[in-house]
């Protein structure tokens, strides 16, 4: 969305004016600040179900091919896997705190 608004505002500087006054006028006025909330959220929603179709259709296209190979990787047998285990970094410093009294 913003990649699209910047766009639009360096190809078109009255679209980039009548945004912003747009806004500037929602600041005033409760309907046109409705109206303005109504548009950003259709604007959002159509975004979002966008993405998700798009999501939707490339899994749906990279699930199609693995399937195929899928048979051949089952037949080969697989050493035992031993877990990863987790080491923390520890701090080499610590520092008492100074709350200003001497205990």
């Amino acid at each position: 969305m913003p990649k699209l608004f910047l766009m639009k505002a360096t190809r078109l500087p009255m679209w980039f004016f009548a945004v912003c006054f747009g806004l500037w006028f929602a600041m005033h006025s409760f309907f046109a600040a409705l109206f303005v909330g109504f548009v950003a959220y259709q604007w959002v929603k159509a975004s979002i179900r966008k993405t998700m179709k798009d999501e939707k259709e490339s899994s749906d296209k990279s699930s199609a091919t693995p399937a195929t190979a899928q048979p051949q990787a089952e037949a080969v047998p697989t050493a035992s896997v031993t877990p990863i285990k987790r080491q923390y970094a520890k701090s080499p410093v610590v520092v008492p705190l100074k709350t200003g009294t001497d205990e």
